[in-house]
């Protein structure tokens, strides 16, 4: 009996959802409607885009909004869009499971989430979308502790986009204002990395630790030794470091060497911090 009691709510839900919230244009973020839940439980989302609801789970849901502005039925594997076009805070909840639960917030500026750490004095591109018109002015103001001040402002491209070069020296919050809006900010994050070296020889076998901090589990380290054939510091092992961001190089040589090693970026190339020089001692004969 619960179970066909739940058929008519579903179906009357579906004839209420108005037309415009079925359209799927302009993509945005999508949720998943699981067993229990919404998951992400909160979403952002710039104006003009749509959040897109794919139920995953052999239970019917509705997405239906507090406020009843939109509402759409999700029957077996069925999906709903709905598009925003207004900034503002939209919560809302599954009409059959009413313990169900989520968020959806809109916003005309939006920055793009940052990638991984920088180093201090890194060149970063700031970028993001913005539901304005071309050629709107877009202001960029940075906190890294004591408030947020201006660094510097660019104008919304013919494809909503923005972007504006920054240098951290520490971590950084940021947001983006223009014609009255705000966006959310978002915190490029700067670490001073450490590289320290150490040095074990088993005969000819040489053994080097190097642990890198803060932590930066799988990120790329590379061994160079000091060679006078090749002029200076020349690579010649490259690993990545484990969970508690150590890691260890193996070479065999029986004469004196200088080695360091490298924290990299992703590249296996660009330098962020080095060790200290530690010394091979030549073997005694």
């Amino acid at each position: 009996m619960k179970r066909l009691a739940l058929v008519p709510l579903v179906a009357a839900v579906a004839l209420a959802a108005p037309a415009s919230s079925i359209a799927m244009d302009d993509s945005g973020p999508m949720v998943s409607a699981q067993f229990a839940a919404f998951l992400p439980q909160q979403v952002t989302v710039l104006a003009g885009k749509s959040v897109m609801w794919q139920n995953e789970s052999v239970r019917a849901h509705t997405v239906t909004a507090d406020d009843g502005s939109f509402s759409g039925a999700l029957l077996g594997s069925d999906t709903y869009s709905h598009a925003f076009d207004s900034p503002g805070t939209f919560l809302y909840h599954c009409a059959i499971h009413p313990t169900m639960r989520g968020e959806v917030d809109v916003y005309r500026l939006l920055l793009d989430a940052p990638g991984q750490a920088l180093a201090p004095g890194d060149a970063y591109t700031l970028s993001g979308h913005a539901a304005l018109p071309a050629g709107t002015t877009v202001s960029i103001a940075g906190d890294s502790g004591s408030g947020f001040q201006p660094v510097g402002s660019t104008t919304v491209g013919g494809d909503g986009s923005f972007s504006l070069g920054v240098h951290p020296s520490t971590s950084t919050t940021y947001r983006a204002a223009a014609a009255g809006d705000t966006s959310p900010a978002v915190l490029v994050q700067v670490l001073d990395r450490s590289v320290r070296a150490s040095i074990a020889r088993h005969r000819a076998r040489v053994v080097i630790g190097a642990r890198v901090m803060p932590r930066a589990p799988h990120a790329k380290v590379v061994l160079q030794l000091h060679l006078r054939e090749r002029f200076g510091w020349w690579p010649v092992r490259t690993a990545r470091l484990g969970r508690a961001s150590r890691a260890r190089f193996t070479i065999h040589t029986r004469r004196r060497v200088s080695a360091r090693v490298v924290f990299t970026r992703a590249d296996g190339v660009t330098p962020v911090a080095s060790s200290p020089v530690v010394r091979v001692q030549a073997m005694a004969r």
